[in-house]
């Protein structure tokens, strides 16, 4: 949702530029509302996402993705200043910690959800997102003519990741939960679709 409606607003903002602008720039002016409301709402969808999160892939990953819902939630509703600007103000203050906060605990959470139910695919896509993402945003800080491209990548991968890992979990559970599948316990063999305990009779 979060990339859909931005690349809407990129289509639509009169003086505007995507190639050059910030997506948060998009805020300032006439039609920002819609920039607005797609921080906040996303931000807290994200935000709320966290509870089902730590409980499914761990702890932490789950505090990291409502730091990155929260700040995204906090960037939308303090406006970002334009790029370059001559005097930074209060709110384009607080949009860019909240901001740096956000990305900088999803590029965390790429590492913390690696060690999460491991395949070599998983891992491996982890780890190179949360390579990717601060690399290409160093790149966009040395592109100022086309720095809104490489912010749009790092939104796109980030967003891509995090939608995968949502996904990911919603299929942890339903295979948790199928009737007839049981998890085996720390120290039991798995037979078939029940559980031996050792030195018990009988399986359950």
């Amino acid at each position: 949702m979060f990339i859909v409606v931005f690349l809407i607003s990129d289509a639509i903002k009169p003086d505007y530029d995507p190639v050059r602008d910030a997506v948060s720039e998009a805020a300032i002016g006439s039609g920002g509302w819609l920039t607005t409301a797609n921080f906040i709402v996303s931000g807290l969808l994200i935000a709320a996402s966290s509870v089902a999160t730590a409980q499914v892939v761990g702890r932490w990953t789950g505090i990291l993705v409502a730091v990155v819902g929260a700040g995204l939630a906090v960037a939308g509703v303090f406006v970002s200043d334009p790029v370059p600007t001559d005097q930074a103000t209060w709110h384009g203050m607080i949009h860019n910690a909240a901001g740096t906060a956000s990305s900088a605990a999803l590029v965390i959470a790429c590492f913390t959800a690696a060690r999460w139910r491991p395949t070599p695919a998983w891992r491996w896509s982890c780890i190179a997102v949360g390579i990717c993402v601060p690399l290409i945003f160093v790149a966009a800080l040395g592109a100022s003519e086309t720095a809104g491209i490489w912010q749009r990548l790092t939104n796109i991968i980030g967003w891509i990741w995090l939608t995968v890992l949502t996904a990911r979990a919603l299929a942890a559970t339903y295979r948790d939960r199928v009737p007839g599948r049981y998890r085996a316990e720390p120290g039991h063999r798995r037979l078939g679709s029940a559980v031996r305990v050792p030195g018990r009779r009988g399986t359950r």
